[in-house]
């Protein structure tokens, strides 16, 4: 296993993009990251206390779908002391290799095969190599294809089967309307025979074409019976799944599998369709957290209690109640598992962080430190500000999907609710039944800011800005993809608001502070009730260095920032074409929004860079902000 090629720190073992499930690129290969219960936690059963990470009111929310979960449990991380006694686990992947000397092409297992059929040391077969002494141990090149399903599974295409054709294989037939953008009928995929291979003796070259630089000029050959097929056609491929659950690892030799009746889709490896993490985030707060006197020693005590099945649940409230002074009606709520527990959709628990954050109470303990400003005298259009200078954010991995991501809310629903058609894949090896997940724990700074919510109620009532809003709402009812529907269903005048003058403040900061934009990060706050949105950073970035959380010292400065914003949102370098687009990006779900005006690092965004229009800040007549481009 490659583990030692792992050394991206924590960011690529829980984000957007990474986790169980992922592919990542290094150096010299693509990995796949393994299960977190293969991961080579040492002795974890007796130093469980040092992994965990403590934050109650995310754990009493997973335990709706996931009921017997205990703890969350900290991934890896440079910074870590048990770093050295942590190594997440992972394989190559894709399987298939080539070498751009000879071309000899073929599974990592056969080419290792090879390595030390040649009496070559197994040990310097990382990176893979050649083992053709012509060669001089060229490192192997690694496929860039791969298929993927609905359900989560991903594989190589059948290469050995590649060369080998059916009756109704049309793909080598010159189509007429193959460069008609017009044409409704998708060209035919090839079709392979997965019940032979082109000879017995199979011996595969992957030969590349200078010349050619299309997927014809790409050719699989057969050294033994000169059989060859070129890649044309290849995204149009499908078969059926066969079910491969690669981040599972081995067991007796095997990888993981289970039955599919998907059919695949062809992608490049590095698409960004290949993985997308399910994950929720905390922003600690005092409120909904078990009393600190449940240290991790006494909750891995509970868990032992438990596991042990000598004592009762009620009796195990008794006995640590007595013997560690804790009141039981906390024990209570720290051992409630499933049907005991409400599921708690994403728009409450985040409201029960903005209205802690407005009370404005500072907390004794030293996890979190802020102080709440007013300043609608000030700033022009927003009421309060929320100085954040120590934050903490838990982040927890609880599953992935493949082709189309899903909502936050959906992460946590019951399969009788939920509405996708791709399938989530757990990250551990007991599924939903697991005990433990792997999560990140982080510290930093921020600004919550939260609009004037009398100027917001009167300036959503507009028919303009309800009109542009229906815009968003009726090309997400056109998308392929139920996210979006899902996204548009709660979409309102002041979330396209919100939203998008986040991305503003967002780049305004990386132009005038010094951030890098993929440094910072959003956090919506919008509903009824809710409207405002903070923007942070967290150590490990460029971000953390105390300068965020300090512009509001100076509400003048902040003041000049964000009237800088407005005041360049007011001009793109693609207008008139961006200003009045009807629909642009993926599926037209931004209007007014471009690369050149709105749009961050997708690290930095909670919504996909989508449901973004700058018109409704600054447009002369129904702008929210439009007296302020008046007087600049």
């Amino acid at each position: 296993m490659p583990n030692d090629k792992i050394k991206h720190g924590r960011s690529k073992l829980i984000s957007n993009y990474g986790g169980v499930g992922s592919l990542i690129e290094t150096q010299d290969c693509s990995i796949i990251i393994e299960t977190f219960d293969n991961w080579q936690y040492k002795d974890l059963a007796n130093r469980l206390s040092t992994y965990i990470i403590k934050d109650d009111r995310l754990l009493n929310r997973l335990k709706n779908r996931f009921p017997n979960i205990r703890h969350i449990v900290q991934i890896p991380t440079d910074k870590n002391s048990f770093t050295d006694q942590v190594r997440p686990s992972a394989n190559y992947f894709s399987k298939w290799f080539y070498c751009a000397r000879c071309n000899r092409f073929a599974e990592y297992s056969e080419m290792k095969r090879r390595w030390t059929a040649a009496g070559k040391n197994i040990a310097y077969f990382n990176p893979p190599k050649c083992s053709n002494s012509d060669c001089k141990e060229e490192v192997l090149e690694q496929i860039r294809f791969v298929i993927t399903c609905k359900d989560g599974h991903i594989h190589d295409i059948p290469w050995k089967h590649w060369n080998t054709f059916l009756p109704e294989d049309h793909t080598d037939i010159e189509d007429d309307n193959a460069d008609d953008e017009t044409s409704n009928v998708k060209p035919q995929g090839p079709q392979i025979d997965l019940s032979r291979t082109c000879c017995q003796s199979q011996d595969l070259r992957y030969e590349i074409s200078k010349e050619n630089t299309e997927l014809t000029g790409i050719r699989v050959v057969c050294k033994t019976c000169k059989a060859v097929r070129t890649l044309k056609g290849i995204f149009n491929y499908q078969t059926d799944c066969f079910g491969k659950k690669y981040w599972l690892g081995m067991t007796n030799g095997r990888w993981a599998n289970e039955e599919c009746n998907q059919k695949t889709k062809v992608v490049v490896k590095t698409s960004n369709s290949v993985y997308y993490a399910n994950s929720l985030s905390s922003i600690y707060i005092p409120e909904g957290q078990q009393d600190n006197s449940i240290t991790n020693e006494i909750r891995v005590l509970i868990d032992e209690r438990l596991e042990s099945g000598e004592f009762t649940k009620d009796e195990i409230i008794k006995n640590i109640s007595f013997d560690y002074k804790i009141p039981k009606e906390i024990l209570k709520g720290y051992l409630k598992t499933g049907n005991q527990v409400t599921y708690i959709p994403e728009e409450i628990f985040r409201e029960a962080e903005y209205n802690y954050f407005l009370k404005g109470e500072q907390p004794e303990n030293n996890q979190l430190k802020f102080r709440l400003l007013e300043c609608s005298t000030q700033i022009f259009g927003f009421e309060k500000l929320v100085k954040l200078e120590k934050l903490k954010k838990i982040t927890v991995q609880t599953s992935f999907t493949r082709q189309e991501p899903i909502d936050v809310d959906s992460i946590l629903q019951e399969d009788t609710s939920y509405e996708y058609a791709v399938k989530r894949q757990s990250v551990s090896k007991n599924n939903f039944d697991t005990k433990l997940l792997p999560g990140i724990e982080s510290y930093g700074e921020g600004i919550l800011f939260v609009l004037d919510k009398k100027k917001l109620n009167r300036w959503e009532l507009q028919e303009d800005v309800i009109e542009r809003t229906k815009i968003l709402r009726e090309n997400a009812k056109n998308s392929s993809w139920q996210y979006h529907k899902i996204i548009a269903r709660s979409l309102t005048p002041r979330k396209v608001l919100i939203h998008t003058l986040s991305h503003l403040l967002i780049r305004e900061l990386e132009y005038v502070c010094g951030y890098p934009a993929s440094s910072l990060q959003e956090r919506l706050y919008v509903s009824d009730t809710m409207h405002g949105f903070l923007i942070s950073a967290f150590d490990g970035t460029d971000g953390y260095l105390g300068g965020l959380a300090n512009l509001c010292n100076d509400l003048d400065k902040l003041k000049e920032i964000i009237q800088s914003a407005i005041n360049r949102a007011n001009d793109c370098s693609s207008d008139p074409i961006c200003m009045e687009s009807d629909g642009q990006g993926v599926s037209q779900l931004n209007l007014a929004a471009c690369h050149s005006c709105t749009l961050t690092p997708e690290i930095t965004c909670e919504l996909s860079n989508l449901f973004l229009d700058r018109k409704l800040l600054v447009n002369e007549s129904f702008g929210y902000f439009n007296s302020i481009l008046q007087v600049l």
